[in-house]
């Protein structure tokens, strides 16, 4: 098929290509951003396909989108994108966008064979027969006018996005999974997904729980100071404080300059610069909602060798389930919530097995994921047999 490609430059003409879009029954869309250089990513380049045109539409110049935002909260209007979820979150972030109706390639390869999250050339190439250009993703996008190179990539990136929407989709309704597909983007479609949690950063690892209370409270303030700071220069985090950093202070705060001046990894204008701000919130008391936290914080959960054996076997029967209805163990249940879900912390989102999961995985596998129990192994003859544990 023959695409015509617009670049778009002016408010006027953008909105006039909008208005027509929001009347076709869908659109694709991709956008191009640069997130190294800010606290919050600058949006450069956006490309949108309606029927056989696509539009290359400069961001830097056309600052109204309100006309295409309508068109992804509009339900009516399906929204085809590829790995979406960073273009969603990108425009909630400078728009407060919640978008509705969506189908994301990514996702829907997910429920047909392939591995979560595979990329756009590597589909595109199996489903279509066609080899994309090698990735342009190190392309100064604010950069004009944009090189030809640059141009090709960006028309690619969602030329194919209808033909690889009609495709997936007849391979979900041929696996009757095309309802599994749609309860799987609705996460997108819900204000709660744009949610930042405030305390990820404190969560991450560990190292919270080898502080008492003052230096717990401290760390939780430290990575809130870096983001403020970070917000308030629009500059990455790591520009105001590396990570790397962040145990080295919590650790030196308690004796001043000299608890820095000992420390060679960390450079010394960064301390002299930051001292009074960080003994600043070292000295101010614990206010009730960092207490409230706190109170509230999961602790690690003691070493049990049968549990993480047992959850490990789980794990790979949901793996093998999944392999035999070829569906992505990543998608359905990613490494990342299993091992909430294995450490016992309260952490585990328990909701996640529910709708479809549950429907693939049975019940009985998932009632076991969820109890956890120790799980007896006999042998019948040349057959191993698994027994779940013993309800209470």
């Amino acid at each position: 098929m023959n695409f015509r490609t617009h670049f778009l430059e002016r408010q006027f003409d953008f909105d006039q290509v909008m208005a027509a879009a929001a009347k076709q029954p869908w659109i694709g869309y991709d956008t191009e951003f640069i997130g190294e250089k800010t606290y919050i990513p600058v949006l450069c380049l956006m490309q949108v396909i309606v029927e056989q045109d696509i539009y290359l539409i400069d961001t830097l110049r056309i600052n109204d989108l309100s006309t295409f935002l309508a068109i992804l909260e509009d339900p009516e209007v399906l929204k085809i994108t590829h790995a979406g979820d960073n273009d969603y979150r990108l425009l909630n972030t400078l728009y407060g966008t919640v978008p509705k109706n969506t189908f994301d390639t990514q996702i829907a390869a997910g429920f047909v064979g392939y591995n979560y999250p595979a990329g756009f050339g590597r589909i595109v190439e199996r489903e279509l027969g066609i080899q994309l250009a090698k990735s342009h993703t190190v392309t100064d996008w604010s950069t004009r006018p944009l090189d030809k190179k640059a141009v090709d990539y960006a028309v690619e990136d969602v030329k194919y996005l209808p033909e690889l929407h009609a495709k997936l989709t007849r391979k979900l309704q041929k696996a009757h999974r095309q309802s599994w597909t749609v309860e799987e983007n609705r996460k997108w479609e819900t204000p709660g997904f744009y949610v930042n949690d405030p305390y990820k950063e404190v969560l991450s690892n560990d190292y919270i729980h080898q502080l008492d209370q003052k230096g717990q409270v401290f760390l939780m303030r430290l990575y809130q100071w870096r983001r403020d700071k970070a917000a308030e220069l629009n500059v990455p985090k790591d520009r105001i404080l590396e990570l790397r950093h962040v145990s080295n202070i919590v650790r030196g705060i308690k004796d001043g300059a000299a608890g820095f001046r000992a420390n060679r990894t960390l450079n010394e204008n960064v301390w002299r610069k930051h001292i009074e701000d960080w003994q600043e919130l070292w000295r101010a008391n614990p206010t009730e909602a960092e207490k409230t936290f706190l109170d509230t914080l999961p602790q690690p959960a003691a070493e049990d060798p049968e549990h993480e054996w047992t959850m490990e076997q789980l794990y790979h029967l949901v793996k093998k389930q999944c392999l035999e209805h070829e569906i992505s163990a990543a998608l359905l249940l990613p490494r990342g919530d299993f091992n909430k879900l294995k450490d016992r912390t309260g952490t585990f989102d328990t909701s996640i097995l529910s709708g479809w999961r549950a429907e693939l995985l049975g019940q009985n596998l998932v009632n076991w994921l969820l109890k956890g129990g120790e799980m007896k192994v006999r042998w019948e003859g040349n057959v191993c047999l698994l027994e779940p544990p013993v309800k209470n």
